[in-house]
């Protein structure tokens, strides 16, 4: 497998790094204060052992080998002193100041030129020499406190009287050191994501205000200057909704780093060769999305590797390269962020699919199956069509989660496999969950949203166009014949007088195959939303995403429209085989 690319993390772990120096520095201040009355803090050597340990991991990950093994004897001087080997005396103060030094003077240089960080032995050579004979000093009756310590650490070059040596001009200068990153709590930016959404309320409020300005006094010089403020004020909301919104933004790589390791011990552990390939790994999603979303990877990816590539001996059979390919890819299409993961294995097998389905369902309702629908039965709890349990899947539990995950995100996973070649999940997910663009639809007195995200057309029909087919109401759109959920039947709301009765509404949502038309009174048309979370005491409510608060103060509900997709088309496939069933 490749090398993973850090060059993107360069910032970022250059901040960290100098954050844990910082710790370092005060931390020594204070041991100095300790040791000056012959006491030892033994809870702040740990916690900053704890630093140093995440610095020294960060710089492996990073590839400075070099400044990781100073650390790593740094370390080992702080463990001597803990466990009372090394007296934490005025020499060995000293010499861990000048160590504190080095490594930050190692992290100017490596922020000058990361491909070529400077060589660390002759630093780890003198820190040994300096913590030795500390440990040397210590033993014959030094003036310390507490533990001492072990021979190995970083490098620190003492002068040759044993004082310090002079500060070079420069050695403070990073006090006035600038950084790009700041790092806020994230519920403050929730908090200031809550107000925004209020600001939205609001200025649909205001619209509305000036709406009726208009019918009732036209266009006086009044109404123009309302006019006029509205859209200021409009223009204004919008530009700090997105500034909002950019500053939770997180580029999904934050989330692929996280594979190559574990696709290069699962390989290894199953016998196979794997490369891990990234595509679009700087596509950015609200960190809400990046949080919940790796979960959904591992599980595929695992999948990918444990069942869908094959061994070199199997691939090489096939006249295939014996090292397999599993390939990661993001690209935002709108609103939307699409994610594929796809292997070059061996691909599903239907056949294995049937012999599997036909230990739940009838040979008859598993041979009517279409292609789509045996491969929507990966999904099922339980179902799994691997031929041994391992230690990470077989169990049929993975695609359960990745599935219920993803719907909960308000998104959809799809899988396409082609035998022997392999196979691919694709899951379209919302760049954010906090403020969305829904489409407003009443059924008879009540008002629902839609998110814009699953809306793929509206059209309106009339009762005639409407037929039954196995007790179900289905409308044929173009080449297609499409199953019907009336909202009202749904939700049990009183019909407006609609229906049958008159013109109808069909908003068409899904995606690719898994569509369904809701038929809803009337279309109220396109408006930016604040998503609510509904309380717990609430419960869960099966075809409710959330709620919403409008402009006049009335709260609407938001639809699940993905479980409401899979809702009726589990209903459909049930009602298609028992009336196969009834005739078989």
């Amino acid at each position: 497998m490749e090398e993973f690319d850090t060059s993107g993390l360069i910032q970022e772990y250059l901040d960290d790094a100098r954050a844990h120096l910082d710790k370092l520095d005060s931390s020594l201040l204070d041991m100095e204060k300790d040791a000056a009355q012959g006491d030892l803090d033994v809870e702040l050597v740990s916690d900053l052992l704890g630093a140093l340990h995440t610095l020294k991991g960060n710089s492996g990950m990073m590839g400075f080998s070099g400044l990781q093994k100073y650390v790593h004897h740094l370390e080992s001087v702080f463990k001597s002193v803990l466990e009372g080997r090394t007296a934490m005396g005025d020499e060995l103060l000293q010499g861990l100041f000048e160590a504190a030094a080095v490594l930050r003077e190692t992290l100017d240089q490596i922020e000058k030129d990361p491909k070529t960080p400077p060589p660390m032995a002759d630093r780890i050579e003198d820190l040994d020499t300096m913590a030795s004979a500390a440990a040397e000093t210590g033993a014959h009756g030094g003036a310390a406190s507490g533990p001492k310590d072990d021979a190995s650490g970083p490098s620190v070059r003492p002068s040759a009287t044993g004082r310090s040596a002079p500060a070079r001009a420069d050695s403070f200068k990073y006090i006035g050191a600038k950084s790009s990153l700041l790092k806020v709590d994230f519920e403050r930016l929730d908090h200031l994501l809550n107000l925004a959404g209020e600001l939205v309320i609001h200025r649909t409020k205001l619209a509305q205000v000036d709406m009726k300005f208009k019918e009732l006094y036209g266009d006086r010089e009044m109404s123009s200057e309302l006019s006029e403020a509205a859209s200021l004020i409009n223009k204004a909301t919008s530009d700090l909704q997105e500034a909002i919104m950019k500053v939770r933004m997180l580029p999904i790589r934050q989330v692929f780093q996280r594979f190559p390791r574990m696709v290069r011990d699962l390989s290894r552990e199953r016998g196979k060769e794997v490369e891990l390939t990234f595509k679009g790994e700087a596509t950015e999603l609200d960190k809400t999305v990046i949080d919940e979303i790796g979960e959904p990877l591992l599980h595929l990816i695992r999948n990918a590797v444990d069942h869908g590539i094959e061994t070199p001996a199997e691939r090489i059979e096939k006249r295939k390269s014996p090292v397999g390919e599993v390939k990661l890819t993001a690209a935002q299409e709108g609103n939307h962020i699409i994610i594929t993961v796809s292997d070059d294995g061996a691909g599903i097998s239907t056949e294995r699919l049937k012999a599997k389905a036909e230990k739940v369902y009838s040979h008859e309702t598993v041979e009517a199956m279409g292609r789509d629908n045996l491969l929507e039965l990966i999904y099922e709890p339980g179902f799994s069509t691997a031929a041994e349990v391992t230690q990470v899947s077989g169990r049929g539990v993975g695609l359960d989660v990745v599935k219920k995950n993803v719907a909960r995100l308000g998104g959809l996973v799809e899988v396409d496999s082609v035998p022997d070649k392999g196979t691919t999940f694709t899951i379209k997910l919302p760049l954010t969950l906090a403020i969305i663009s829904a489409l407003m639809v009443g059924s008879g007195r009540e008002l629902y949203a839609l998110p814009l995200s699953s809306v793929v057309e509206s059209i309106r029909i009339e009762p005639s166009d409407i037929h039954t087919i196995n007790s179900r109401e289905v409308v044929r759109l173009r080449d297609r014949v499409l199953p019907l959920v009336r909202l009202s039947s749904l939700f049990g709301v009183p019909p407006s007088g609609n229906g049958r009765e008159g013109r109808s509404y069909v908003v068409v949502v899904g995606r690719a195959e898994k569509k369904v038309g809701l038929v809803v009174d009337r279309l109220m048309g396109r408006q930016e939303i604040v998503i609510k979370a509904l309380d717990e005491y609430v419960g869960e409510c099966e075809g409710i995403a959330g709620a919403t608060i409008l402009g006049d103060g009335s709260v609407v509900l938001i639809l699940d429209v993905a479980g409401l997709v899979e809702r009726n088309l589990l209903k459909a496939d049930r009602k298609d085989q028992a009336a196969r069933g009834g005739t078989a």
